[in-house]
């Protein structure tokens, strides 16, 4: 009887692998979420794939719950942020937002790249898929209603994401996640020349962005918006640039930072703000997996950094950052 148990049960893996693999970013802020209800923590953080590879979770002082993945947006991130606040199981002190330069101007839901996340992520998980106007997906989790196999694989991957505690881990390791690898190119071997190529053509993508002005405006009332329900809620907002290579902040469009000053400088509370890019000197190129995304060792890195600005702002020291 136990020989027939261990080779049922050892059939279920694969699929149950599968399904993980083809909902993964879903499976990935599902379980962070019931995590937060069962666990919670002291410091929460969204924003897109630079928060997601930029943090090892582990390495935050007091642990932290990181609700990013590529290419989220505003918008998206305060979706997280509000139910993370109001369902965590533990008081929430600090909540980090990632912005990108180029990110005021930027609406998932309305790319034509990207959009798939409104059926596959953000409709199955909030209901709400912003400006987009594709009907709501149903949940990937409840495709085969009754179905105990569909329960137990969705049970498998919340046990496997809230074990590892991080996007990444045994199944998908950073150095995996990525684009130039996957083509057979890796950052630290190119030329200066090569990597200068790559570098304008990324920061030409992210430059486009800026001739969205619609998505600017609403960007910014969001940000108000998000800022004034965190104070409201007593929890301080640290907006949080990571890193970016030397050639990237080469090329990208100088006015992405200023724009951020001026929106952040302008709000009628305070927030506390962090470009990593202001310490430069503690990241080479070899802490990049390509020209704007962190390898590990580069995250431990940033991690430690943002760990001793929180800390630093939680002292009323502003000697890393500032405040706004």
């Amino acid at each position: 009887m136990g020989d027939f148990i261990n080779e049922y049960f050892s059939g279920l893996l694969q699929p149950a692998l599968q399904y993980l693999w083809t909902n993964y970013d879903y499976c990935y802020l599902k379980a962070m979420h019931e995590k937060n209800r069962n666990v919670g923590c002291k410091t929460i953080i969204a924003g897109s794939s630079h928060a997601m590879n930029g943090i090892v979770e582990k390495e935050m002082p007091k642990g932290a719950i990181n609700f990013s993945i590529s290419s989220q947006d505003v918008y998206f991130d305060f979706l997280n942020v509000k139910r993370a606040i109001e369902e965590g199981r533990q008081r929430i002190e600090n909540c980090v937002i990632n912005i990108g330069y180029y990110m005021l101007y930027q609406d998932l839901s309305l790319s034509t790249t990207m959009g798939y996340l409104m059926s596959s992520v953000y409709g199955p998980l909030f209901g709400d898929v912003h400006n987009c106007t594709e009907e709501v997906a149903q949940a990937p989790d409840s495709m085969c209603l009754g179905d105990w196999k569909q329960q137990l694989y969705m049970d498998f991957a919340r046990a496997y994401f809230e074990r590892e505690g991080s996007y990444y881990g045994q199944l998908k390791m950073r150095e995996q996640n990525n684009l130039m690898l996957a083509n057979g190119v890796v950052w630290q071997k190119l030329s200066e020349e090569e990597k200068e190529a790559y570098a304008r053509k990324r920061t030409a993508d992210h430059n486009r962005l800026k001739k969205h002005r619609a998505s600017r405006e609403e960007n910014g009332k969001i940000v108000l918006e998000m800022v004034e329900y965190l104070h409201g809620k007593g929890i301080k907002p640290f907006f949080v640039i990571f890193p970016f290579t030397r050639l990237y902040n080469k090329y990208i469009d100088a006015d992405y930072r200023r724009d951020i000053f001026c929106l952040l400088d302008s709000l009628p509370l305070e927030v506390e703000f962090l470009d990593m890019n202001d310490f430069s000197d503690m990241f080479a190129d070899e802490d990049f997996l390509d020209t704007d995304h962190l390898n590990l060792p580069g995250a431990v890195k940033a991690t430690r950094l943002l760990g001793s600005f929180l800390a630093a702002a939680g002292n009323g020291d502003g000697e890393i950052g500032g405040s706004l």
